[in-house]
């Protein structure tokens, strides 16, 4: 599936959690086991064919002919999904302060759609998510302080500064007359890339 490619992951990989689960734990009340079949199924088409999540809810917003930008859904849903996905070892000092600044940059990106209409408010949130940015690789540089050479984490974070500064550029394309939307893209792509951080850590980092 198109959705599978490499542009598109950082969607793909959270639809599910961001879109489907939510929707699908709203009717459990009403038929528990119809819907845990239903969130079984889900599940395997997704892990058989990665992006499958992302397909069903671009065939369904097509079929509905809703007028609505993905880009500004997913990054709007961020606000209230869960952390379970930026959590590491609280008991590591290490983890627990590159988790806290991971799940803190997600937050002040999601408040994007909310408050890119008032140049003012924006410019502050801008201001915010630079200092996020900082707090996050500073962070990730002390765990990285305190691994040996050639550890995995390094190049997960040379990804993050890249998308991190194209997320810079999309920003000065916003204010010469860009489209909102490129905005919302470009912050979607920067949360995958805190994601993945998490992610290399939880599987490759053992303090």
């Amino acid at each position: 599936m198109s959705s599978s490619s490499a542009e598109e992951a950082y969607l793909a990989h959270v639809t599910y959690d961001l879109i489907l689960s939510p929707a699908i734990s709203k009717l459990e009340a009403k038929n528990r086991l119809s819907v845990s079949k239903l969130r079984s199924a889900l599940l395997q088409a997704e892990q058989e064919h990665c992006g499958f999540a992302l397909e069903l809810v671009r065939f369904i917003r097509s079929r509905s002919e809703l007028d609505i930008d993905l880009q500004e859904v997913f990054l709007r849903l961020h606000k209230h999904a869960p952390n379970d996905d930026l959590q590491l070892n609280r008991a590591q000092p290490l983890l627990a302060a590159l988790s806290d600044c991971a799940i803190m940059l997600r937050l002040i990106l999601s408040r994007i759609p909310d408050e890119i209409g008032d140049r003012r408010k924006f410019l502050d949130t801008i201001k915010e998510i630079a200092s996020s940015i900082k707090r996050l690789l500073d962070a990730t540089n002390s765990l990285i302080m305190a691994l040996p050479e050639d550890n995995p984490v390094e190049a997960r974070k040379r990804d993050f500064v890249k998308y991190s500064k194209r997320f810079s550029n999309t920003l000065k394309d916003f204010f010469r007359g860009e489209r909102d939307t490129v905005v919302f893209k470009s912050a979607n792509q920067l949360i995958y890339q805190t994601m993945l951080i998490i992610k290399v850590v939880r599987e490759k980092v053992v303090l």
